[in-house]
């Protein structure tokens, strides 16, 4: 019953103050302004999502060269397989690397290559890369169409890069 009796003396507060509602409103709309777009549009993203692809591809070409060490029956074309082409949509081994170093209208996707798609504002851009082209040697360096630290710019709403350094090493900007 002493229980009871206390219960009903004390004063239950219940609900918030004024200036804590004002608060959370307050954050509310800053993070409105600032972060639900970025949740709704992919402007600015994709060039995030292209460099992790691009070094991805450009690792796993590099890989295979490494791999791949097994002579040519052709010397001169003995690296046209591990070469990497670049234009300003498309990055990687081209479709027939035994005849012609391009890429056909069809655009055959495998796993060493990345096209970007039609809707993103996003270009590929060389720096030191002679003829928009370089091939790995069977150490995973890349070639002297290279000028190492060559670079790759994916440029969009942000330009980022990948970069390509003399021993090998292919890493983000």
């Amino acid at each position: 019953m002493n229980n009871l009796n206390s219960l009903k003396n004390k004063s239950v507060n219940q609900g918030f103050t004024l200036i804590e509602l004002i608060i959370v409103i307050i954050i509310l709309g800053i993070l409105s302004v600032t972060v639900a777009p970025k949740f709704f549009t992919a402007k600015g993203f994709s060039a995030y999502g292209y460099r992790t692809d691009v070094i991805a591809k450009l690792r796993l070409i590099q890989l295979k060269a490494m791999q791949q060490t097994q002579a040519a029956p052709d010397p001169e074309n003995e690296n046209r397989c591990h070469t990497v082409l670049l234009t300003d949509k498309k990055l990687g081994t081209p479709d027939n690397c035994v005849d012609e170093l391009s890429f056909n209208s069809t655009w055959q996707d495998s796993t060493t290559k990345v096209k970007i798609a039609d809707q993103d504002d996003v270009i590929f851009s060389g720096e030191n890369i002679t003829d928009n082209s370089f091939s790995f040697d069977s150490m995973g360096r890349p070639s002297s169409s290279c000028n190492a630290p060559c670079k790759i710019t994916i440029n969009g709403e942000q330009n980022i890069s990948v970069q390509i350094e003399s021993e090998g090493y292919i890493h983000a900007l």
